[in-house]
């Protein structure tokens, strides 16, 4: 997450302002519009303005929140999944089988290197459809196959394969009872 301020003039918007919707971005990205943590974002403000009499330092700390998942809902997001880089060493006789399960997983993998009575096999997996498979794998090779995973990167998520989760707690774009939450007048 990037966070930059053009450091708007104090005489526009007091700099305790700007630090209070500094602030406040940071505890938006916890939940975006699907639900999930916001990451690789960029967020500039630009602009800004408060009255001697009529801001409050609150105001900044509840109109935050609501601008932030006005303009992701305005701008899109993606949900992405986790990839893991794996590398299994096993038995040559379940090179068949161990093909098959990286596609089946949705899985890529480069030519396997065989050996006598052995083959490694490299590859990218979702990190989703990896969590039983150590214990599949020990199952399948009767504990005689290397299984190992690292962090690879994310990839937009396939169509209909990520899922949103509820927003917890008072959504922002529910702006009524957003600013009532945060001013102590509603609880859920």
């Amino acid at each position: 997450m990037i966070y930059e301020s053009r450091k708007i003039s104090h005489n526009k918007l007091n700099y305790k302002y700007q630090t209070h919707i500094e602030r406040s971005v940071f505890t938006c990205l916890a939940q975006g519009t699907r639900g999930w943590q916001v990451d690789d974002v960029k967020i500039m403000l630009l602009d800004g303005e408060s009255h001697t009499i009529h801001t409050h330092p609150l105001d900044f700390f509840v109109a935050t929140p609501m601008a932030f998942m006005d303009g992701l809902r305005n701008t899109g997001t993606t949900l992405l999944e986790p990839m893991l880089f794996v590398r299994i060493t096993a038995p040559a006789e379940f090179l068949g089988k161990i093909i098959g399960d990286f596609t089946v997983m949705g899985g890529s993998f480069d030519n396997p290197v065989i050996t006598t009575d052995t083959f490694t096999i490299e590859g990218i997996l979702p990190a989703s459809k990896t969590l039983d498979y150590p214990a599949r794998l020990a199952s399948l090779t009767s504990g005689r196959a290397i299984f190992a995973p690292r962090f690879h990167g994310y990839r937009d998520c396939p169509p209909g394969e990520g899922c949103d989760t509820l927003f917890r707690g008072v959504n922002p774009l529910d702006r009524a009872k957003f600013i009532l939450w945060a001013r102590g007048a509603y609880s859920e």
